[in-house]
């Protein structure tokens, strides 16, 4: 009886080896990857995503797709990911609300973003504007802080939901200048962006890529932008710190992270063929101009980057009160 365990024991690990070995030497992928984004198509984190399929399918010859699954400011579509199988074929591009703000919210997120993840790389830099309606008579942040004083809690901002990046950006925008705004939550960027061209809503804080047409017909005014300095697309609007409110800053960031459990081979093979799409000068350009930053980095700088920032904005979100009821 013990040798047929001790046998039954030896052939399940050289079955587990095998597995092993054979996923890294087979053809994968041998069907589509799929990208989940957690926010609306026509977003930034949408729209790199796209671009990085297009680029991937187009030079490897093999299928990726992106999904939106959209709802509760990223954790859906994170949490159809995290239990998703974990075999390289589905795979998360999420802002870093995802792991530095969510989970401080005390919203049941059904996963672990430090813990059901493997982080493959950073994917980009979303240099962020905030926009208001051109009817609002505020020409630039301070008259938009004065106005906001006159008339405490009659403005509206928007956000992509409860605990989002936006949400968070314009709550540490009114802490520091002294103000109340009705907070209005929409499902997504470009739903928000167009609330604030019809005046449905008076001010969004948004990545540029989203923006730029707005602003450039006219429908939205740009008034600071979130990097500490200012960026190549809109040259001419002053950031936050001009402004008069020292120190602030708000630029999100994209990831690429994977199931926990999936395999290390696939792993390597995304954080690989990632880079190579990241470099390519016409992935840089499409980005570019849409006010969007390429960026990559390993797993673990990924990882060590939100620890270090969720560390912060864990405590601002419970100090804020963000969706703690």
């Amino acid at each position: 009886m013990r040798h047929m365990c001790r046998r039954l024991l030896l052939a399940l690990c050289a079955a587990a080896l095998f597995a092993g070995t054979a996923f890294a030497q087979s053809d994968y992928p041998v069907r589509p990857i799929t990208i989940v984004v957690p926010l609306q198509a026509a977003t930034a984190s949408d729209l790199v995503a796209r671009v990085i399929a297009q680029n991937f399918s187009a030079r490897t010859g093999k299928s990726m797709v992106v999904e939106n699954v959209t709802g509760g400011g990223g954790g859906v579509g994170a949490q159809r990911v995290a239990r998703s199988p974990a075999d390289g074929y589905t795979v998360g591009a999420f802002n870093n609300g995802v792991h530095t703000i969510l989970p401080a919210t005390g919203t049941k997120l059904g996963f672990e973003p430090f813990d059901d993840f493997v982080p493959v790389t950073l994917l980009a830099r979303f240099p962020s504007v905030l926009i208001v309606n051109p009817d609002l008579p505020a020409k630039s942040l301070a008259e938009l802080i004065a106005l906001a004083k006159k008339q405490p809690g009659k403005l509206t901002y928007a956000s992509v939901g409860v605990g989002s990046p936006q949400h968070l950006a314009m709550e540490q925008l009114k802490a520091a200048a002294g103000i109340e705004l009705l907070h209005v939550p929409y499902r997504g960027g470009a739903q928000a962006t167009q609330a604030v061209s019809t005046n449905e809503v008076n001010a969004f804080w948004i990545a540029t890529s989203v923006a730029l047409p707005f602003i450039e017909s006219n429908k939205v005014r740009a008034l600071p932008v979130g990097d500490l300095t200012r960026i190549k697309t809109l040259p001419d609007v002053p950031t936050v710190d001009e402004s008069g409110i020292n120190g602030y800053a708000y630029a999100p960031t994209l990831g690429l992270f994977a199931p926990k459990g999936t395999p290390p081979a696939a792993i390597d093979y995304l954080h690989r063929e990632m880079l190579i799409s990241l470099r390519d000068p016409d992935v840089i350009k499409r980005l570019e101009a849409a006010g969007l930053e390429a960026q990559s980095s390993t797993g673990a700088a990924l990882q060590a980057s939100l620890g270090a920032e969720a560390k912060v904005m864990a405590p601002l979100v419970k100090k804020l009160g963000i969706g703690q009821n």
